[in-house]
Formats: structure tokens, C-alpha cells, sequence
């Protein structure tokens, strides 16, 4: 079987520039404003400015943007996965029906994360959202030994169903090939068209190929017009208009009739919308830096890792959110997390029962002392809730906007799913080329929507990694081999000096030792900016549309 690689080496533009035409310029000229984000290009004043400025105009500023409200808007500002693909210094992944044949299985890292192909892989597995449980993280005494909220605390029993299916690693390679390739379903002829061939490293976005999304930066002259560098590695070209704002708003307003607010949906949304605008953060930091610096999509990694005694047959995957390729040949996993700033109002009719540890008991408890003592409450943490009316209509809203205070610092919670990135990521990212590098280290964007983000990096830790395999085994024997259900705090020892307390105390260790590598202020992330022409700013609420429009 011919070895070939499926990640394209090259998208064009990234290391040939091609010399703007004249009508690209003029483009690139016209909406200069409106390509990035808008802080960009309106530097703050200075302080002797805002000091002269009047208070009139300092409160229509800030009533312009409402931080309460019922529709929050999860997609906002984000660039889409689709979208980001088609970015000169990213490499995509083929569309999974291009791919026909398996070389090797650690190939299925192919297979995209928004494909069938990709579930179907973590069948059996121990991914990363199951490590943590594995490792007994999320019992109540380790939790609190860790500083993992109670929110996150949810036992090992998902990781032990999840270790109780059938894996695909009593099946040949042929018969994985069989299954995953969907090109090789349809022909076994090579020449059919549409199947991914041996040889061919050019594919590109086929989607909207005839809308250009990006101008790299090294095709925009500096001129009177642009006295400046353009800040990102490429102009992003689509704008947000406000039908689209009006279509989310419609979707929002039936899906609330429809059943009620769900903070921890709303969670799970935004960090999925914001992920490939995370990226991009990433992406415009480091290519800043070094212009031969590439970021690789990639989907789950360590399908073909060889077995370990340590892990007594526990297969185990992860799926970065991207790979870092720098210029020097350095290999980095990419991991984003975006910090959701909607948080629900304590005083919505719709708090009672949602996404709360606190029981209905306690919660009555706090508001009676509330009522009695006749005062208005600020919530804890200062700016995660916001003075104001929080009522609209005579009813309160469902949801505020929390600020959130970015720290230097990878909660222990993520420490396993980073370290068994770097595990499973190996040492090459082109799977079918000579060309070893080995992963040493993660990157861990941590990203909000009205603080800025930071960048940081964690080291590869071989001593912390041998103890996860072994446990991971210890779990798969104890618990999922004898189909006993694992009780509470089973990993827990009261000795100090025992592997499992050396274990978890490494791990706050290694959760404290990262390496800022940057922080990026809240006006130098690139999103999508309002239709040219269009004044404002994009509200996080979109309950207000109308008004705005």
C-alpha cells in the first residue's frame, strides 16, 4: 500500500506571497475598518481625553451595550471552523469522504471532529473527557484536594461505562479501513472522482471557493491609507449583518417557548461557537512571531499507539483542538477554553433547579435573609454580576454578564487531558513523511469575550504521564475487567506519602508551574465585525436587535 499523506504540506499564500492585484488592494483599502476587530484600529484615549470627556456621554456609552438580558448570544462575533480552514497559515483536514484507505490506524487522526468517523472512534476509548474521572479527580475527596469545583465533580462512572463498550482494537485494519473510509464504500477504482488518492497533497476548501475570506497580511501595502503593519497574519473579509442578528434572535425567541433557559446548555454552545475563533488567537500570536509557523487541524490522535503494560488494555485517544507547527520544527498541542460570560440571575423565575450544587433548602434560606435584611445583594466576585436593572417588562432577565478574571494558571482539572494530548500526539504530525519531532508540551488558550486571553504553556511531565497509565489501569482491572461499580473516593488514600497523594499533590505542582507565554488584550483578538457602514458595537444580548438597528 502506497504511503501518502493526507494533510495538505502547503496552502498557498502562506510561504509565496503572490503580489496583490490592483482591485485586491482597493478592496483591502475600503474595508480597512472593518476586518478585525474594531479596538484595533480606534486606539483608547488617553487619559487626559477621558478625564475632558462629559458624564452624559460616558453614560449613553455604557447603556449602549446591555449586560443583562434573555437571549444571549453564543455566536458572537465567532469565525467559523468552516471559515477558519480556509485561513492561509492553517491546514485543514480533507472532507472524511476524500479519505479511502488507512495506512496505518493512528491514520484515523484524519477523520475531522465534526465527522461520524471521529464518534465512532471513541467508542471503548479513554478519551480526555474521561480521564479525569478515571483518575478519580472528580471524587469528593480528591475534588476538594485538587480545588475542582463541585460543579465538576461527577464520579467515575461515566468513565467506567465508557470502558465497559467494545473497542475497535480487536478489529484488523482492513476491517477499521472498511468501516471509516467512505471514499473506498463508493469505488475501489482509483480514478473515481471526489476519493482521496495517493500523491495528492493540494486540497483546498471546496465550500465558497469563490468568496475570497482572507487577504494574507503580506499582501496589503503599507501606504498613506495604512501607515501601519495590518496587526493579524490575514484580513478576514466577511462582515456580520443584522438580518444574521435578527435569525439568531428568532431561533432564541422560539427555542424559549419551547422549554426553558439552560446555563449549562448555554455553556456548552458558546465554547463550541468560540472554539475556532480561539484558534485564531493562537494562530495570530504565534505566526506573528515566526511567518513560517503553521496550525494543523487534527482529529483524535493515538488510535495506532502500541500497548502498554502499565494501562492492562485501556485505550486511550485525545483530540487537540489544533497543532502548533513552528518554523524550528517544534511540535506543540493546541487547546482552547472559552470562558462563557453569560451567568444566570439569581433572581430569575427560572433559577430555582438549574445547573446549582446548593440544595432548594439552602437557596430559600439565603433568599429570606435577602428579603429580611432589605438590601440588594451583589453577587460573589465583584464583577462577575452587574449593577443595574435587571428586570425588563416587569420581569427579571435570565442572564448576566460576568467578566472574568483571566489567572496565570491551568486548573488541575485539565492537567490530564493536556498531558495525555501530548502522549497521544507522538512524534510526527505528517504521518507519512521521515520527519520526527516529538510533542514536548501543550498550549492552553483561555479566552473570554470582554477580558482579553491568555496563552499558556505546559511541559511534557514523563513521571506524572507513568502514573496516569497506571492508574488508568488500575481502574480498567479493578472496576471495569470485574464489572464492579467503583465507590466513592476509590483511588483516595489518608497516607501522605502514599503514590496516589504524590500523584495529585504533582499535579497542583504542575498546574502552577506553567508558562505564560502571552497575554492578549480584548482589543487585539480578531472576530467578525458589523456590515461596513454599520456604527456600534455587536451586543452580547441579542434581545435588543431592533433597537440597535
Amino acid at each position: 500500500m502506497t504511503a501518502f499523506a493526507l494533510v495538505p504540506s502547503q496552502v498557498p499564500g502562506v510561504r509565496h506571497p503572490v503580489p496583490p492585484s490592483k482591485s485586491e488592494v482597493a478592496l483591502a483599502d475600503d474595508i480597512d475598518s472593518v476586518a478585525g476587530d474594531q479596538v484595533v484600529y480606534n486606539p483608547p484615549p488617553s487619559d487626559a481625553s477621558v478625564a475632558s470627556s462629559s458624564s452624559s456621554t460616558r453614560r449613553k456609552k455604557k447603556n449602549s451595550l446591555p449586560r443583562t438580558g434573555n437571549l444571549p448570544d453564543v455566536h458572537w462575533r465567532a469565525i467559523s471552523m468552516s471559515h477558519l480552514r480556509s485561513h492561509p497559515s492553517f491546514v485543514p483536514l480533507p472532507p472524511p469522504s476524500m479519505i479511502n484507505t488507512l495506512p496505518t490506524k493512528e491514520h484515523a487522526r484524519y477523520f475531522r471532529q465534526d465527522s461520524w468517523q471521529w464518534d465512532y472512534l471513541h467508542t471503548g476509548r479513554c478519551t480526555t473527557s474521561q480521564a479525569a474521572a478515571a483518575l478519580g479527580f472528580l471524587e469528593p475527596k480528591a475534588a476538594q484536594f485538587l480545588g475542582i469545583p463541585r460543579s465538576l465533580q461527577r464520579g467515575g462512572f461515566s468513565a467506567w461505562h465508557r470502558l465497559q463498550e467494545l473497542s475497535d482494537d480487536g478489529q484488523s485494519l482492513d476491517e477499521l479501513e472498511h468501516i471509516l473510509c467512505e471514499g473506498r464504500s463508493t469505488s475501489d477504482n482509483d480514478d473515481v472522482v471526489g476519493s482521496w488518492k495517493p500523491g495528492i497533497h493540494d486540497w483546498r476548501p471546496g465550500a465558497k471557493e469563490s468568496e475570497r475570506l482572507w487577504i494574507p497580511a503580506s499582501r496589503l501595502i503599507v501606504g498613506p491609507t495604512r501607515p501601519k503593519p495590518f496587526p493579524f497574519s490575514a484580513k478576514y473579509l466577511p462582515n456580520l449583518t443584522y438580518e444574521e442578528l435578527h435569525q439568531r434572535k428568532l431561533y432564541l425567541e422560539h427555542e424559549d417557548q419551547q422549554s426553558s433557559p439552560s446555563p449549562m446548555k448555554t455553556r456548552m454552545r458558546w465554547g463550541n461557537a468560540q472554539e475556532a475563533t480561539s484558534i485564531l488567537t493562537a494562530l495570530n500570536h504565534f505566526c506573528g512571531e515566526d511567518k513560517e509557523t503553521t496550525i494543523h487541524e487534527v482529529g483524535m490522535c493515538g488510535a495506532g499507539l502500541m500497548d502498554d503494560p502499565l494501562l492492562r488494555g485501556v485505550k486511550i485517544g485525545a483530540s487537540p483542538d489544533a497543532i502548533i507547527c513552528h518554523g524550528n520544527g517544534t511540535v506543540e498541542v493546541l487547546e482552547v477554553k472559552n470562558h462563557c460570560p453569560f451567568v444566570w440571575n439569581r433572581i430569575s423565575p427560572h433559577f430555582t433547579g438549574n445547573a446549582t450544587s446548593r440544595s432548594s433548602s439552602k437557596k430559600k434560606k439565603k433568599n429570606g435573609k435577602k428579603k429580611k435584611n432589605g438590601k440588594k445583594q451583589k453577587g460573589k466576585g465583584g464583577d462577575s454580576r452587574n449593577d443595574g436593572d435587571h428586570r425588563e417588562g416587569g420581569l427579571p432577565k435570565h442572564y448576566l454578564i460576568r467578566d472574568f478574571r483571566l489567572e496565570d494558571r491551568i486548573p488541575p482539572v485539565y492537567i490530564p487531558q493536556l498531558q495525555m494530548e501530548i502522549l497521544c500526539m507522538g512524534d510526527a504530525v505528517d504521518l507519512d513523511s521521515s520527519e520526527r519531532s516529538k510533542c514536548e508540551s501543550a498550549v492552553m488558550v483561555r479566552q473570554t469575550a470582554t477580558r482579553g486571553a491568555v496563552l499558556l504553556r505546559l511541559k511534557r511531565d514523563e513521571q506524572w504521564i507513568e502514573d496516569m497509565k497506571y492508574y488508568l489501569g488500575e481502574f480498567k482491572a479493578k472496576y471495569c475487567d470485574t464489572g464492579t461499580i467503583c465507590p466513592d473516593n476509590f483511588f483516595w488514600s489518608d497516607d501522605k506519602n502514599s503514590r496516589y497523594r504524590r500523584f495529585l499533590q504533582r499535579t497542583k505542582e504542575l498546574s502552577e508551574s506553567v508558562e505564560q507565554v502571552a497575554f492578549i488584550d480584548h482589543g487585539r483578538i480578531q472576530r467578525m465585525v458589523l456590515e461596513r457602514g454599520v456604527g456600534g458595537e455587536v451586543p452580547l444580548f441579542l434581545d435588543r436587535v431592533h433597537e440597535e438597528e
